[in-house]
């Protein structure tokens, strides 16, 4: 008898299940005076890396979302509680009966983890979502200002399934920011503090049931600013000091022309040496950045002082030596002006256009 008992008490348990798996199944969007409306928010927790090679950024936040189901609705007098609450992805995937708005990151880049999941029902059937997410997310780079630019990176949060005339999204203030405390502040290398901002976008979607469909997404911006000085101080101040010493041979003997060949091409390798090491942190971008031209016109200017040495030598061979040095003494004041007036203009001019 005891084990008829248990058995009849499991095939009402699987049935049970199963019924609500199926009422889970069948559940759609609330279709009560129009498209359900989902308030959004995100709150920003982490920004672990932004790579400017991939463009991409890795962030962790809390993402919430809150609806209203009129068939969730209860008595609290008859269940005894106010607050129906779930927690955790066992019983919200295989107890919640009800139907939610799944969400997905559209500019999603290799990653998109969920790691903890609370959903509380009212007895009005107000539903809130509270869910924490870790993801990577690809956005468009503009490095023209480099290292002196700075991005727009975005991440769009998109219902899955769903046209606009079905859900819509809807950003909610209260629950978006940045998760700054005593005890934990948002920091990123090379990056200044970040803004965070969010809106709504719509766009055309042609996976929704197989054919082309509005959609609304939610979108985060996270405004952030480089602070240039560890480029600067690793890059631009030792090459600008390379390129000050390669000047030293406009002082030294006209006839020591193998000395001022080497201090200039010793110049010249240690500028390409620093391109080639710095051009392996930025994508394969065709167009120039600040720094970019910044160094051209590093390794131009040495070039010139070979032009210069050569010529020196030639004159010194021509027993035109008081012109030779006349040379000397004028690039001793030209390399410098030239050299700091094309950074100033060509970089600018860059900066200005980025």
């Amino acid at each position: 008898m005891l084990f008829i008992a248990r058995s009849a008490l499991l095939l009402l348990f699987f049935s049970l299940c199963a019924t609500a798996y199926s009422k889970n199944s069948a559940f759609g969007p609330p279709d009560e005076d129009g498209p359900v409306v989902v308030d959004i928010g995100f709150f920003l927790s982490n920004v672990n890396f932004i790579s400017e090679e991939s463009e991409t950024f890795h962030f962790e936040g809390v993402l919430s979302m809150h609806w209203r189901d009129s068939r969730l609705s209860f008595d609290p007098s008859v269940t005894g509680y106010d607050d129906l609450y779930y927690q955790g992805y066992f019983q919200f995937n295989e107890v919640f009966s009800g139907w939610w708005p799944q969400v997905i990151l559209t500019n999603e880049s290799g990653g998109f983890d969920q790691q903890g999941i609370v959903l509380r029902v009212t007895s009005d059937g107000d539903v809130y979502y509270t869910e924490e997410i870790e993801a990577v997310a690809k956005s468009r780079f503009n490095l023209s200002r480099y290292p002196f630019d700075r991005q727009e990176l975005s991440a769009i949060f998109e219902v899955l399934g769903f046209e606009s005339g079905q859900v819509v999204l809807r950003a909610d203030p209260a629950s978006s920011g940045i998760w700054q405390s005593s005890q934990h502040e948002v920091k990123i290398p090379q990056w200044r503090l970040p803004r965070l901002s969010n809106s709504i976008v719509e766009y055309q979607s042609s996976y929704v049931d197989g054919r082309k469909a509005q959609v609304n997404a939610f979108k985060i911006q996270l405004d952030v600013e480089r602070n240039p000085w560890y480029t600067l101080r690793l890059v631009g101040l030792p090459v600008a000091i390379f390129v000050l010493l390669s000047w030293s041979v406009f002082w030294m003997d006209r006839s020591s022309v193998g000395d001022r060949m080497d201090i200039t091409f010793l110049g010249i390798l240690t500028v390409v040496a620093y391109q080639i090491m710095f051009s392996g942190t930025l994508p394969k971008i065709s167009y120039v950045t600040v720094l970019g031209v910044f160094m051209i016109i590093s390794f131009v200017t040495m070039c010139a002082s070979v032009a210069i040495n050569l010529r020196v030598w030639v004159l010194d061979n021509r027993g035109l030596v008081s012109e030779g040095d006349r040379l000397d003494k004028r690039s001793r004041y030209l390399f410098p002006m030239v050299y700091v007036s094309s950074v100033l203009i060509v970089g600018g001019s860059v900066y200005l256009a980025g």
